[in-house]
């Protein structure tokens, strides 16, 4: 339904700004805090170091073709957030060490979204049948922290898509874990879940065969030759994704919301459309000073499949 496509870096955005519909773009939020200079220019200026080197993705010419944006053009020992995009691969390295984060956020974090918004929506389900798949090569070359963390601290690495139920109008969202930055069976990792960002309510499912309490996934399958979620560590190579969302889970999903915080949806997925889908970077530091931490990712060949 939407495979992988080739754009530039003029679809590097920043906080709410408009986006090019069918087409994949990154969306970078809160690097820094309201007010500030880092914030206002966070993907304002031309990145010319090899970012690569914390992210895995290597872009062509990135000085001349703009293909790397951030507010520093400062590399290691600082290395200041940088954000990356050039025709089918985009990657992003947020580090939370570099720019201040005292003012809460809810519900939310810093983060890079590698996105695409579908127009017209994409009917995923139109039959007990039909499988919806979520597919990148991915790859989180560096995770580095502060401290031991629970909470404060955590970075993740997620497919996201984001579904609009017909009848009411609602959206709801499933996130996909492919990397946590805690062990299993820490805060929750490794099980399903249910929960809201203050906008949207959402699922949330780690991308494995069975939860840590060694039951079956009920909202998500790990695809043909996919990776699972990996925990703790950056893994430093490109490794294959594919999340598969079949009928009947994602009907399980929406009995699960409709039990939950979302009692008048539609419980029949061929009432909804998928409005859009992703990969999305997000961490967790905090207020404070004691919770700093780096991630850097990339990913390739994005592409939504269904129906």
């Amino acid at each position: 339904m939407s495979a992988p496509d080739c754009v530039t870096a003029a679809n590097i955005v920043a906080e709410a700004a408009p986006v090019p519909q069918n087409a994949t773009y990154i969306r970078v939020q809160h690097i820094g805090d309201p007010g500030t200079a880092e914030l206002a220019g966070e993907v304002a200026n031309v990145v010319t170091w090899g970012v690569g080197d914390l992210t895995g993705f290597y872009p062509q010419e990135a000085g001349p073709t703009g293909a790397q944006r951030g507010y520093r053009n400062e590399g290691p020992p600082v290395a200041a957030s940088v954000f990356q995009l050039q025709c089918n691969g985009a990657g992003f390295l947020i580090n939370t060490f570099q720019f201040s984060h005292t003012q809460p956020l809810v519900g939310e974090g810093p983060s890079a979204s590698v996105f695409r918004d579908l127009l017209p929506e994409a009917a995923v389900f139109p039959n007990a049948s039909a499988t919806l798949t979520l597919e990148a090569t991915v790859n989180v070359k560096t995770a580095a922290y502060q401290a031991p963390h629970t909470a404060d601290g955590t970075a993740q690495v997620s497919f996201v898509y984001y579904a609009r139920d017909t009848t009411t109008n609602t959206y709801i969202a499933h996130v996909i874990e492919l990397f946590d930055s805690r062990p299993l069976g820490t805060s929750g990792v490794g099980q399903e879940s249910v929960s809201s960002d203050g906008v949207v309510n959402f699922v949330e499912s780690p991308l494995l065969m069975v939860d840590t309490m060694g039951a079956p996934l009920k909202y998500v399958s790990v695809g043909p030759s996919s990776d699972t979620l990996h925990t703790q560590q950056a893994w430093g190579q490109p490794s294959l994704f594919r999340a598969q969302v079949p009928y009947a889970k994602f009907q399980a999903l929406l009995l699960r919301l409709k039990a939950g915080p979302l009692p008048a949806i539609s419980a029949r997925p061929e009432d909804y459309r998928v409005t859009g889908f992703g990969v999305l970077g997000e961490v967790f530091p905090g207020t404070g000073s004691e919770h700093n931490v780096t991630l850097g990712a990339s990913l390739t060949d994005l592409r939504l499949t269904g129906g």
